[in-house]
């Protein structure tokens, strides 16, 4: 398995960021495996250089310009292996009411309350000011701290279970 890596070369880039990675790709096996058919358009992106200042997603909102008043929202996994205890909804209190229902089914999974938190250097940020809703995944940080950009990211870290449920 190759991982792209953005631990600087120091690893394979386990938990920073082929867990996002790699929770984005079961999301659009899983669609795909219970043919499921969406109302809306579903687009699975993978950004690079987000940490070089959020060169991918820059450049995605620069080349898609015209067509950002279609898209409804942007949501980003991007914090290591962690669960997903909430979606940060980056002070975008407009949006609270439909995350809400959104989120509802999902409680069984451990989702909390959403959060109004903001954080900034993750991909969801470049489409904010574009007025298109960002929001993130908010992750028990999970030892993110003690392998992402180190010599120790690598896929023995990663926890499978917690994957799989930042996926459904």
């Amino acid at each position: 398995m190759l991982f792209r890596s953005d631990s600087w070369d120091l690893a394979t880039g386990a938990t920073d960021d082929a867990t996002g990675t790699s929770v984005i790709m079961e999301v659009a096996r899983a669609i795909k495996a219970l043919d499921l058919k969406p109302k809306r358009t579903i687009r699975f992106v993978l950004f690079w250089g987000e940490e070089q200042g959020l060169l991918g997603s820059r450049e995605y909102v620069r080349a898609h310009k015209e067509d950002l008043d279609k898209i409804s929202a942007v949501l980003v996994h991007d914090t290591g292996t962690g669960k997903v205890t909430s979606i940060g909804l980056s002070g975008q209190y407009q949006a609270r009411e439909i995350m809400d229902q959104v989120v509802a089914p999902l409680r069984s999974l451990g989702l909390q309350e959403l959060s109004m938190r903001s954080i900034g250097g993750t991909d969801h940020a470049s489409f904010v000011p574009e007025g298109v809703p960002g929001f993130y995944c908010i992750q028990d940080m999970t030892d993110y701290n003690k392998t992402h950009h180190s010599q120790s990211d690598t896929f023995d870290k990663t926890n499978k279970d917690n994957l799989l449920q930042g996926a459904q």
